[in-house]
């Protein structure tokens, strides 16, 4: 079923109308819908089965159906610190993945070997995330923030775990017990060239925990992928 985010759903009795571009657009003009049609619209606190009852190219109306219960939402907030690619299309699929799997925010992050040092188009990642909210099945639309410094965050997480290839030891699953009870993490992913030692001896000072993914060196888009993948299994 296919479902739509709006920041709130003014419905009058059982009836909404919808005047958003995007919404109107997809509906009408990519999906084909018509009168009768079924789609789903949610907030960021409820969600129902809507049946189409007038539609044209520049608004629909909508009758409310039923609610639709949502458990698709984690209780564990995740917030990821992604150094910065140097391909905006990688940093667009992390945001779209880490989405997907669950993230609560992401923090486009500039360490000393990222060689970008800002976020163009970010209405674009913006959207990228409220897209794929929607299709995840999720509430819940994952904030994209401005760009941090490392040397400026690093002392400041609660409850940090970082990925650092050279580990040798230490998996996720080391830290099984630290994650079962946390309510809030913060997952640090480097750049392509890899963190300084300077940067890992300050996240050491700092008491966040490092971990591996074994004997294979993962690029930037796939270890944040792997990581988020890994925490948020069954929650």
């Amino acid at each position: 079923m296919h479902r739509f985010y709006l920041p709130s759903l003014p419905f009058k009795g059982d009836q909404l109308e919808i005047t958003e571009h995007r919404i109107v657009y997809q509906t009408g003009k990519v999906l084909r819908m018509w009168k009768d049609d079924f789609f789903h619209v949610f907030d960021r606190e409820k969600e129902w089965l809507v049946q189409i009852e007038d539609i044209n190219k520049r608004h629909l109306t909508v009758r409310r159906i039923k609610e639709i219960e949502n458990q698709a939402e984690p209780k564990l907030k995740v917030s990821l610190y992604q150094a910065i690619p140097k391909k905006t299309a990688l940093f667009e699929l992390i945001v779209q993945k880490a989405t997907e799997i669950g993230v609560h925010e992401i923090f486009p992050l500039i360490t000393e070997r990222t060689e970008k040092r800002r976020i163009s188009k970010h209405q674009r990642l913006e959207l990228i995330a409220l897209e794929a909210t929607e299709q995840c099945g999720r509430m819940n639309i994952p904030e994209i923030r401005h760009p941090v410094n490392y040397d400026a965050i690093i002392g400041k997480l609660s409850n940090g775990f970082i990925a650092y290839e050279y580990e040798g030891t230490r998996h996720l699953s080391n830290y099984e017990k630290e994650l079962a009870a946390a309510k809030e993490i913060q997952v640090i992913i480097g750049p392509e060239g890899g963190l300084s030692e300077g940067e890992l001896e300050l996240a050491k000072e700092s008491g966040i925990r490092p971990f591996t993914f074994g004997p294979r060196i993962l690029r930037t888009e796939t270890a944040a992928i792997a990581a988020l993948s890994l925490i948020m299994l069954n929650r």
